[in-house]
């Protein structure tokens, strides 16, 4: 009888192990399947037509190359953002494009899980991203972010034509709406003689006047901490910014948001939340500044009146909103000023 139940018993057996057998398999061909479409190359991109150039609505964020689930969080939250607002015409990049080992190429899977598939949707597949380099970018992959833009290699959205590089955007009553130039903080120091001739360079061109001047780098001249980030840096660029009048200086580095604000400077604008461990939280010392440890990014929508910043975090919420008026007759002091968004910004300090 013994005999006989046991073996009653192995058919059960057998299909129970099958069963086993063909969940792993599932789950390794599920598995195998992600790994594939890491690799799988993307198509190139279709830009977005049809916007008014008068007007123009920026995404900007650094530090955000490290493929953790923070910066897949960061990037939806951009797309969510995005669609919201219904206008969405190019990304800034403010260096640390890749944390960990180096580029070996341009088609190191890299390219896929720290950028072109993070960033996807209706809005972000078709808009350039505009990328400078940060000091991780030089641990050795610096060149292969150059070849990746030379090459139009992926989606074709990266742009870096060179390490420092100039770019006009929007256009009204014949004049640019925007000039911006990105620049090479993390180069070698020997270098910052070329980023002052690179900046002197596009603001003194032939031709009318931006309506707003703009530039980009990786490291932060002022901070809410030190209030001079790199005395060496600062010292280089600071007196070309304000001879040429800049009105926004933005940069990552730090792995926070802020805001510093100083009489006769530039809006000092820090988005270095993108995808890497945050700083220790911040304290502001002045009511003219703002400060969060939180991942996110930072948007402007401008036209030749005003220009509104926002800052987002992951979750796509507004944690701090400021407007400035064109014709204001201050610089960023003065004349960027704190909007309402509700209890989100109960936690931080208010401009007045």
């Amino acid at each position: 009888m013994n005999h006989l139940v046991s073996r009653r018993r192995r058919p059960w057996r057998r299909l129970g192990t099958w069963l086993l057998v063909a969940v792993l398999g599932s789950v390794a061909c599920a598995l195998g399947g992600a790994g594939w479409v890491f690799y799988y190359p993307m198509k190139p991109y279709t830009p977005i037509t049809g916007l008014d150039p008068a007007h123009l609505s920026i995404i900007a964020l650094g530090d955000q190359g490290s493929g953790s689930l923070r910066q897949w969080a960061v990037g939806r939250a951009m797309e969510t953002v995005a669609e919201r607002d219904g206008r969405l015409d190019l990304v800034a990049l403010l260096g640390d494009n890749f944390y960990g080992a180096v580029l070996t190429g341009v088609d190191d899977v890299n390219w896929q899980t720290k950028f072109e598939k993070v960033y996807h949707g209706r809005w972000l597949s078709h808009v350039p991203f505009y990328a400078v380099l940060g000091n991780h970018d030089y641990l050795g992959s610096q060149q292969v972010e150059l070849d990746y833009a030379r090459l139009h290699s992926g989606s074709g959205r990266w742009q870096m034509p060179a390490s420092t590089y100039t770019r006009d955007f929007g256009q009204v009553d014949g004049r640019p709406l925007l000039r911006v130039v990105f620049l090479d903080s993390a180069g070698s120091a020997d270098d910052l003689e070329g980023q002052v001739q690179a900046m002197e360079q596009a603001f003194e061109q032939p031709g009318p006047a931006p309506v707003w001047r703009m530039v980009t780098a990786h490291h932060p001249l002022r901070d809410v901490v030190s209030q001079q980030q790199d005395q060496q840096l600062a010292a280089a660029l600071l007196p070309t910014l304000l001879r040429q009048h800049v009105d926004l200086y933005l940069s990552g580095h730090d792995h926070s948001h802020q805001l510093v604000l100083r009489p006769g400077e530039p809006a000092w604008v820090i988005s270095g939340g993108g995808g890497q461990r945050l700083s220790a939280p911040l304290h502001v010392d002045t009511a003219h500044d703002f400060a969060a440890s939180e991942a996110g990014f930072v948007k402007l929508d401008l036209d030749a009146r005003h220009l509104d910043l926002v800052f987002y975090d992951e979750q796509a919420t507004a944690t701090a909103r400021f407007a400035w008026q064109r014709d204001c007759p201050w610089l960023a002091d003065g004349c960027l000023r704190r909007q309402d968004t509700g209890t989100a910004l109960a936690r931080n300090t208010p401009l007045p």
